[in-house]
């Protein structure tokens, strides 16, 4: 790999050599000034056509952002089931900020359903680290780049329903060397408190709904599109997607959240992370649970 950037450099530094030979030969003799003067112009409205550009993709990208970080949950309602644990680690190439729930095993000690799946599935450090790693020896090196600090954060919002469920949001940035903006990827957990088990897709939902469940969130995603608001750019959810994301979803009283990482249904400066579908509108779509409503 390094033989083929020394090589391709060279070509293009030959290139270039090229190029300045010849300009000092035919110094725009033939080219009227009028001419110059245009094409000095167009680069330049070019540029600043560009340059605003990437101002805007901040600008909503941090919106968008900001709207993740600040949304309400039940953090302050749930403070006796639910302890909030962190861990940090910080070495030369990586940075690991992880916060995360962890349900009081003093209240009921079938919790450990819920924190040894959590921790099995989602703050496996060794492997993390190992990845990261793993990526140094590939990227950095390839690169000749010295020294380059990868940031892996896990955050949470979590929510309660009816005191028998709740809905965890685990929403994890990355921030990959070299690239100009973090990355960010959504993890849902429902957990029946009753019951101790998971609630998947198919527990929740009522079968053969997810023809009519996707079109209420492409129906929303149109909506939006069409407001000509922060939707600009994004774009219906195909149902290879819905597949993959039908179990990221999360409940409060009032709705149901579907979750989606970058660029699954928008771009990552723009958009919104999830859908939001008010309970109302699809409760006929909804299971009951031990002959009580999950909600409502």
């Amino acid at each position: 790999m390094k033989t083929l950037i020394i090589i391709s450099l060279a070509i293009l530094s030959l290139m270039a050599c090229n190029t300045r030979t010849q300009t000092k030969e035919n110094p725009d003799k033939d080219t009227p000034e009028s001419e110059q003067i245009l094409d000095q112009n167009i680069d330049s409205t070019q540029y600043l056509l560009e340059e605003t550009l990437e101002l805007n993709q901040e600008k909503t990208k941090s919106i968008k952002v900001e709207r993740l970080f600040t949304t309400e949950d039940d953090k302050n309602e749930l403070q006796e089931l639910v302890i909030a644990k962190k861990f940090y680690k910080e070495e030369d190439l990586y940075i690991l900020d992880y916060k995360y729930p962890y349900l009081n095993e003093e209240i009921d000690p079938d919790n450990d359903q819920f924190n040894d799946f959590l921790t099995e599935n989602y703050l496996n450090i060794e492997a993390t680290e190992n990845e990261i790693l793993e990526d140094k020896v590939i990227f950095c090196d390839s690169l000749g780049i010295g020294r380059c600090t990868d940031k892996r954060i896990i955050d949470y919002k979590i929510y309660a329903v009816k005191n028998s469920l709740i809905s965890v949001l685990l929403y994890k940035e990355n921030y990959y060397s070299g690239m100009k903006h973090s990355t960010y990827m959504f993890e849902c957990l429902n957990f029946d408190l009753n019951n101790h088990k998971f609630i998947y897709y198919n527990d929740f939902f009522i079968n053969n709904s997810e023809k009519e469940l996707l079109a209420t969130i492409n129906k929303t995603i149109s909506n939006g599109i069409n407001s000509g608001e922060l939707f600009y750019e994004c774009w219906e959810l195909s149902e290879g997607d819905f597949k993959v994301y039908k179990n990221n979803f999360v409940v409060n009283d009032d709705t149901v959240e579907f979750y989606f990482d970058d660029c699954i249904i928008c771009p990552s400066y723009t958009g919104t992370y999830s859908i939001e579908i008010p309970i109302k509108e699809i409760i006929h779509l909804i299971k009951n649970y031990n002959d009580q409503p999950l909600i409502g």
